[in-house]
């Protein structure tokens, strides 16, 4: 039996029941969960999976039936539910504590939180044998990748409540250029279709290249689905993209980096 890891980060039911959490762990109405809650009738048998990473933690909605709400401080991410190809992803923990609860079910017995022990961010692993880590997503703010993954944020950094699904592609493309004052190519984008195409598949292009740091860091396993929603809360969980950046849609300098950049695309 191996020894617990340092710092493990613990989970705690609002009735007082607490675990640390030293393998991954389950919660649910079954009772053969780690933490039960058999009479929450809207609460899948398996409904939430807290994985640990060092003093932090992954949460995952396991359910393919409902959602999750995951309060961090009083910012708001959401837990999609899992496919038919597994969870859709999932919510980073590496300091503080997060508060799990059902979609809007008001008064319930099902509230969790899951609080982390670490002083610093943790270093993130999905690897089960602990042996493989991965390094923090890091993102260049000059870098074309870098404003696509703040204007697929940007809602969620002017609302953290605000769990309206990011813009879709062709959106996010228009917004990415008007942010960076690149108006030559929304025209282009309005008239001419050979042009669209080309800047809607570099847009492609860049949240692919998110998505592949995002499984390096940990922050998703290999094969996992990531979807634009799912990306919104791992980039902001990792503290990638924060609220702080949204400062340089207003630095002349960095805007004409941008501009300049995407003059090429």
């Amino acid at each position: 039996m191996s020894a617990p890891p340092v710092n493990a980060p613990v989970i705690r039911a609002a009735d007082g029941r607490t675990l640390e959490v030293i393998d991954r762990l389950v919660v649910g109405r079954d009772e053969t969960c780690a933490l039960s809650f058999p009479t929450e009738a809207r609460l899948s048998r398996r409904a939430l999976a807290v994985l640990p990473t060092g003093g932090g933690a992954v949460l995952t909605c396991l359910s393919r039936t409902h959602g999750l709400v995951v309060d961090a401080d009083g910012a708001l991410s959401r837990l999609p539910p899992a496919s038919d190809d597994g969870a859709a992803g999932g919510y980073v923990l590496t300091r503080g504590s997060a508060t799990v609860t059902g979609p809007s079910w008001g008064a319930s017995p099902f509230v969790v939180t899951v609080t982390a022990t670490s002083a610093a961010p943790a270093v993130l692993t999905m690897d089960p044998t602990g042996t493989a880590t991965r390094e923090p997503v890091r993102l260049r703010t000059h870098t074309k990748e870098f404003v696509t993954a703040l204007m697929l944020c940007r809602h969620r950094l002017l609302d953290a409540t605000d769990l309206a699904p990011p813009p879709e592609v062709p959106q996010l493309t228009r917004a990415v250029l008007e942010a960076t004052n690149s108006w030559h190519l929304v025209h282009v984008l309005d008239t001419d279709e050979a042009a669209r195409r080309r800047l809607t598949g570099r847009i492609h292009e860049h949240l692919k290249a998110l998505r592949v740091k995002l499984v390096r860091g940990g922050l998703a396993e290999r094969g996992a689905r990531l979807t634009p929603s799912v990306m919104v809360d791992l980039l902001l969980a990792c503290g990638a993209i924060t609220r702080s950046h949204l400062r340089l849609l207003d630095d002349e300098a960095w805007l004409r980096t941008q501009e300049a950049q995407w003059w090429d695309a």
